[in-house]
């Protein structure tokens, strides 16, 4: 059978599971209505009515069970009043209750004998406290994302507002903005991230943790970011972005946008101190960063189709300290959201994104030329269709197919050949390789709830549910040369040789299921269930056109190369204290398999890239290659020299959180939750063809940040010298080992205060631990175990988060956020902040870290930011509301990047042009972006 018709058999097959089975409504929230009388006794038999603009069908109708209760499940967030009704009581209308993503609202309601035909109505008291779930998670709501300061993008929404998010490039304003930041929580890696957009995963299978699209900001109904206990149609601990888009209201509503902040809208925080160590005056500034948006919506028929529809351009234009030219990131997206309600119970909705991406100056660092950066040019897009049907009052379906596409090239801007010197890290010539990326993800998945009201004395919510994802990549890869030299201070050193061109191709397919029980027995709720998953990494057949150094070639397929069936058992259990819904105490249990990339089976792909390195002899002294001045070979690698254990382990996280959920006051939660992690079955890469025994230990002198001994901080440092004899015989064999192990202690107070009374807050404060017995996980030889313990990339023990607004008279709103945040023990870009040696050995230059991870940090991070707006109303429900925001207040220039090399380095003042000498280690290479002002505009009509 053929691959294709393999896929279409196995897709085929899940849609006809969905027939019989299904999951959750992540992308949507619910409201669970408890009737009882004055006694507290159950009232089966009520008529419950929900009604809501956010409803194509403006309501539904269900009737309590025996044990009182009735779920509307599959609920786009929104506001909705309810209604219940019984014979011989009173009728209660509860109004202005809230339905967020993600999210389950209780409604408790005592019903009172009635005297006369009447109604009560109670208005504003919308429950804060999830009585039915674990989960702990920050919630977005659109009055967040459109009323206080932020870069408008998820990235940096998740930096300035999820308490205890780490992430690895601070931003000010949105001067980040073009280009995905890596983001961790609890200790778990960006790799282990899920994002949902309306329910369906659509993750990047190639970078895992990242996405395949940069979303429209304005388009976003509600996120919620999940850190713990997650829902099981979540495979991985990571954070889990629940994102859902708009899809238009009862009335077709519209809003045009435009925000501005460029050179002349910011100050300068580049010191006399950075200006000596040879950073611009404008480093880390803004050109500019413009964002336009226009988005519309409404009812095409009344109550039964309806359409929203979005358009963004955005530029964001900065400059990089130590890079001559501005980095550009030009994007263009169009969305259309289409929702059609077929019959009272059964609803579909379409939904359609595209995305040009244009970044002709990718990778600007301190480290390259405008030559060696690529020039990235993408095409995205994502299409989906959902659907979701009321088979009975017990049981609810939902259904959803997602396929994303993107074409992610990193072009050469030089024909040169690429040189990297050591003595510096600066890479002159082209970039060292170009890439031609096609990625695609589909995914499917289907839910069923269905409600038993009384069995053996509880109330139960059974859930099935399964999902498939098939992701391809394609991967093209080319070298100017099929090489890249490195020189060490401008004599030639090394030269790589490759097998490129290569058109690499791999693939991973999953198939998860999931059963879960929440049984309600008074005031516990227990929910208990475990997911299934099957993941197969595999190669397909390809081939690749011959190189310098290699001919053509042609690979048949290799299926099962990672094969993995695993069950993760998750439990949690939720105690309404005093039985009101105000107060909670949570406990939850977790495992959580890791999620691959594409990239894993593409290690012992033969089809990928391999090389050589040797010597470099510059026999005719020209400073260019010239096949024939190889010299000793000093290393290989690549799929030539890779395997993977046949037996190895899927690598899983296990989580304890333990919690206690207060309403405060109506509208105002405080929680307190304590988390535990442990991150297992890790693996990485060992050396079986040349062993540990093959290397002599040999005792250098570091001679600290500057280079020069003798001058009082010289101390000793053990690297390693290889058998010459074994250079040339690496076999790397992936494989788990437990000195990969990391694990996660940390507690978090945060509250929560949802829009009302003109105000909304959102604070956090955070301590944790992250560390890890090998952080480099790589045990390839002795050299990465010096000074391998520590701290992990994402470890900051201290994190504080304030963000909030309030409306004053005349509608003036005053907004900000305040953020304080341990700074970072690894430098993500330059390698670390342990500072690194070069010391050449037999088998050539090593790289040799002087401190363990985590012994060294950048700065505190202080930022505050500001906004204030004023909203000008106008006849037809219209108005205008203009803002500027204040980012960065205080002007700080903290480093969040270093330069990480030992050694000495002359820099030159770019104002006064004076020479300066310093330690190379500690130069910034990233500092945060100086005070900078945003204003901005936007109409509702």
């Amino acid at each position: 059978m053929n691959r294709t018709l393999r896929l279409l058999v196995t897709v085929a097959a899940v849609l006809t599971l969905v027939a019989a089975t299904a999951v959750a409504q992540v992308q949507t929230g619910s409201i669970l209505v408890r009737a009882k009388d004055a006694q507290g006794s159950v009232l089966p038999g009520a008529t419950v009515t929900i009604s809501s603009p956010a409803l194509v069908s403006k309501q539904m109708v269900g009737q309590t069970d025996a044990g009182g209760a009735y779920r509307f499940p599959s609920l786009p967030p929104g506001t909705y009043d309810v209604k219940l009704e019984l014979s011989g009581f009173q009728t209660v209308e509860r109004k202005g209750i809230i339905v967020n993503v993600g999210a389950t609202t209780p409604i408790e309601q005592q019903l009172d004998v009635a005297k006369l035909e009447e109604t009560v109505t109670v208005t504003g008291q919308s429950p804060t406290v999830d009585t039915t779930s674990a989960n702990v998670s920050t919630l977005l709501s659109s009055q967040l994302l459109q009323g206080t300061p932020g870069g408008r993008d998820i990235w940096s929404l998740m930096e300035y507002k999820v308490p205890g998010l780490s992430i690895n490039r601070p931003d000010v304003g949105g001067n980040q903005g073009g280009l995905q930041g890596g983001m961790s929580a609890r200790g778990t890696d960006n790799g282990q991230n899920t994002h949902f957009l309306n329910g369906v995963n659509v993750g990047d299978p190639a970078a895992i943790g990242y996405t395949q699209f940069y979303y429209d900001y304005d388009a976003f109904e509600e996120i919620q970011v999940s850190v713990g206990a997650h829902d099981l149609s979540v495979q991985s601990g990571g954070l889990f972005l629940n994102m859902v888009t708009k899809s238009g209201t009862d009335q077709w509503k519209g809003r045009t946008s435009f925000y501005y902040q460029g050179s002349k809208t910011q100050g300068s925080n580049v010191d006399t101190d950075l200006l000596n160590m040879g950073l611009s005056p404008t480093a880390g500034n803004v050109q500019f960063l413009t964002d336009a948006n226009f988005n519309i919506g409404g009812p095409i028929v009344k109550d039964k189709l309806r359409l929203f529809g979005s358009f963004r351009d955005w530029r964001v234009h900065v400059n990089v300290p130590g890079f001559p030219e501005v980095e550009q990131t030009n994007m263009t997206s169009g969305l259309g959201n289409v929702a059609y309600q077929f019959t009272q119970n059964n609803r579909f909705t379409g939904f359609v994104a595209r995305q040009l991406y244009d970044k002709p100056n990718r990778g600007a660092s301190a480290f390259n030329t405008p030559a060696s950066d690529w020039k990235e040019r993408d095409i995205m897009s994502i299409y989906q269709g959902l659907w979701n049907s009321v088979l009975s009052k017990d049981a609810f379906l939902d259904a959803r197919v997602s396929y994303a596409d993107i074409f992610f090239p990193l072009y050469l801007k030089a024909k040169d050949v690429s040189v990297l010197d050591l003595a510096t890290n600066i890479r002159t010539g082209s970039n060292a390789q170009e890439y031609q990326f096609t990625r695609r993800r589909l995914q499917v998945n289907a839910n069923l709830s269905y409600y038993v009201d009384d069995w053996a004395g509880s109330r139960h919510e059974f859930r099935f549910g399964i999902d498939y994802s098939h992701a391809p990549t394609n991967s093209y890869q080319f070298r100017n040369g099929d090489i890249n030299l490195q020189v060490s201070a401008g004599v030639p050193a090394y030269v790589f040789e490759y097998n490129t061109p290569v058109l690499s191709k791999s693939t991973v397919d999953g198939l998860g299921a999931f059963v879960q029980d929440a049984i309600t027995y008074k005031r516990v709720t227990i929910n208990a269930g475990a997911r299934f998953q099957h993941t197969e990494g595999y190669l397909p057949d390809q081939s690749s056109p011959a190189g310098t150094f290699v001919p053509a070639r042609t690979f048949s397929a290799r299926r099962n190369i990672i094969d993995w069936n695993t069950v993760s058992p998750r439990v949690g259990l939720i105690f309404d204290v005093k039985g009101d819904g105000k107060t909670t105490a949570k406990v939850s249990a977790a495992r959580y398999y890791y999620v691959i990339s594409t990239g894993d089976p593409n290690i012992v792909n033969l089809n990928g890239l391999s090389y050589s390195q040797y010597v470099w002899n510059d026999l005719n002294h020209d400073g260019q290659f010239q096949v024939g001045e190889e010299g000793r070979l000093v290393g290989v690698g690549g799929a030539n020299i890779s395997s993977i254990d046949p037996s190895l382990k899927q690598p899983y996280t296990n989580e304890l959180i333990v919690g206690v959920d207060h309403e405060l006051v109506p509208d105002l939660r405080l929680s307190v939750v304590g988390t535990f992690r442990q991150e297992r079955n890790l693996y990485g890469a060992t050396n079986t063809g040349v062993p540990f025994s093959a290397y002599t230990p040999v005792t250098i002198t570091d001679p600290g940040p500057d280079g020069v001994t003798g001058t009082g901080d010289d101390r000793p440092l053990t690297v390693y010298n290889q058998n010459p004899a074994t250079i040339g015989q690496d076999r790397l064999f992936y494989t788990n080992r437990s000195e990969f192990n990391r694990q996660y202690q940390g507690l978090e107070i945060t509250a929560t205060k949802r829009y009302s009374h003109r105000w909304q807050m959102l604070v956090g404060y955070t301590y944790g631990k992250a560390t890890q017995d090998d952080v480099y996980a790589s045990l390839s030889n002795p050299n990465q175990t010096v000074n391998s313990n520590g701290v992990t990339v994402y470890d900051r023990p201290h994190t504080f988060k304030l963000t909030g607004s309030y409306l004053l008279p005349y509608d003036v709103q005053l907004s900000g956020n305040l953020r304080l945040q341990s700074g970072t023990a690894w430098s993500y870009n330059a390698g670390g902040i342990f500072r690194q040696l070069r010391v050449r050995l037999n088998q050539g230059t090593i790289t040799a870290y002087a401190n363990p991870p985590g012994d060294l940090r950048t700065p505190t991070v202080k930022t505050l930011d500001l906004r204030g707006a004023k909203i000008f109303r106008f006849a037809n429900n219209r108005d205008l509301e203009v803002s500027v925001d204040a980012y960065n207040l205080f002007n700080v220039n903290t480093a969040w990047d270093w330069n990480p090399l030992t050694g000495v380095v002359t820099t030159t003042n770019q104002v006064d042009g004076s020479k300066h000498t310093y330690p190379q280690f500690g130069i910034p290479t990233g500092i945060l972006g100086p005070r900078i002002f945003r204003f901005g505009a936007a109409l509702r009509f």
